[in-house]
């Protein structure tokens, strides 16, 4: 098994596929190679459609590391990658027949993230920041950033200067999620903090001017992983919000106003740069313009003066 399991990484790395991706799938397909072996199938001509399906009731029964039930998405990942390495033994006539093509995934119940704030908490969050300190003022764009954008954490860390244009309002996110690059609008207020920080305070952070990263640390490095996080938490804390406040809180809240201002759920995938085996082909017909109207039309702080 281990041969196919080496091969079949290095065939995700030759479509290009993020290093970070790559290692969770296989962590995964591991995960189904030890049920084999407890079940004493040490050979790829063994696995059936019958074997991947009582894994499928494995995965369905047994409980994650917090003791719940494992959620309908994650039973559906783990096929996923079980499906695509089937086809990959397949495709390359390691097996007679693919055993995974048949595999039906699970239905998602279609619901709303529950860690949604309000408009008004998410601006008692954004006002949290001192603005007359330099980390106060970074801190404060970030956070306009993550509530007019909906992107993540780490797509934040990954900001560049180059890749941002506060006149036009977009960012281009470079090697997101699944290894893809896309353009993102941001509203006027997102806009006008950015280019304030660009202008007046990033300079005050700069040390190495070989350094592009857009958000730096006080050493002028780009910031470490958790910094974006803990900054939330921390005016999360200071704004008095009671709810489980994280970045991911904001790309949650960023969709559900669009989404109540009757923006179309399509853009909002594509705004989130969500993508799905079921769901890529619906995007493509849609380009920044449209993304940027919809934006400006329906984010509930595009509606606010400060």
């Amino acid at each position: 098994m281990k041969q196919y399991i080496k091969s079949f990484e290095q065939s995700l790395a030759v479509i290009n596929l993020a290093p970070g991706t790559i290692k969770l799938k296989i962590w995964k397909l591991t995960r189904f190679i030890e049920y084999l072996n407890q079940n004493s199938i040490d050979n790829v001509d063994n696995i059936t459609t019958q074997i991947i399906e009582a894994y499928r009731v494995e995965i369905y029964h047994s409980l994650n590391e917090k003791g719940h039930q494992n959620s309908v998405a994650y039973q559906n990942s783990m096929l996923t990658v079980i499906r695509q390495f089937t086809r990959y033994l397949y495709k390359q006539n390691l097996i007679v027949s693919d055993p995974g093509k048949d595999i039906r995934y699970a239905k998602i119940p279609k619901t709303l993230p529950k860690s949604v704030l309000t408009p008004k908490e998410a601006k008692k969050i954004i006002h949290a920041p001192d603005l007359r300190t330099i980390t106060g003022y970074r801190d404060r764009t970030i956070l306009e950033i993550l509530y007019s954008s909906g992107i993540r954490k780490d797509e934040v860390n990954q900001l560049t200067t180059k890749g941002v244009d506060y006149h036009d309002g977009y960012l281009m996110i470079e090697n997101g999620k699944g290894g893809k690059d896309r353009i993102v609008p941001i509203g006027k207020i997102a806009c006008r903090y950015l280019e304030n920080y660009i202008k007046s305070v990033r300079p005050e952070l700069l040390i190495n001017k070989g350094v592009d990263h857009l958000f730096l640390s006080l050493r002028g490095r780009q910031l470490s992983k958790n910094v974006v996080w803990d900054l939330v938490k921390k005016y999360a804390k200071k704004a008095r919000i009671k709810k489980n406040v994280h970045p991911h809180t904001f790309r949650h809240t960023c969709a559900t106003g669009m989404l109540k201002n009757k923006a179309d759920l399509n853009t909002i995938r594509k705004i989130l740069g969500h993508s799905s085996l079921n769901t890529t082909q619906i995007y493509t017909h849609l380009n920044i313009s449209d993304l940027k109207a919809v934006h400006k039309k329906c984010h509930p702080r595009e509606k606010d003066k400060v």
